[in-house]
């Protein structure tokens, strides 16, 4: 199960890293747990990302930190060829589709308002 990040701005940004690292080594497992695994990682994306600022103001901040993550995750499976034995990381390449998928989704929803579901 992938793990819960609390409201500690500061643990957020401690954990990030071995966060976003069991939710990809989940991913490498099974296609079926991939959408469990996509609304864990925006939920960990939008706490490190978006922080409310004063006067209600949003600030992004983080947004760096987790595309490092990311980019780190992501670039591991980059080396392996294709093959025998490559299952794991040809479930990655089909999650980080997945994961892109859902935040357009999420993303369209943010902009046409609070109702979209």
């Amino acid at each position: 199960m992938a793990p819960k990040p609390k409201h500690n701005p500061e643990k957020i940004f401690e954990n990030l890293h071995e966060w976003v690292g069991v939710i990809f080594d989940q991913a490498q497992l099974s296609l079926a747990n991939h959408k469990k695994n996509c609304v864990a990682l925006y939920k960990i994306h939008t706490q490190v990302v978006v922080r409310a600022g004063r006067d209600g103001v949003v600030k992004l901040v983080g947004e760096r930190a987790f595309q490092d993550v990311f980019i780190e995750m992501v670039s591991r499976v980059l080396g392996v060829k294709k093959g025998a034995g490559t299952a794991g990381a040809e479930r990655i390449v089909k999650y980080v589709g997945a994961f892109v998928r859902f935040m357009n989704e999420k993303g369209e929803c943010f902009l046409s308002g609070p109702l979209c579901l």
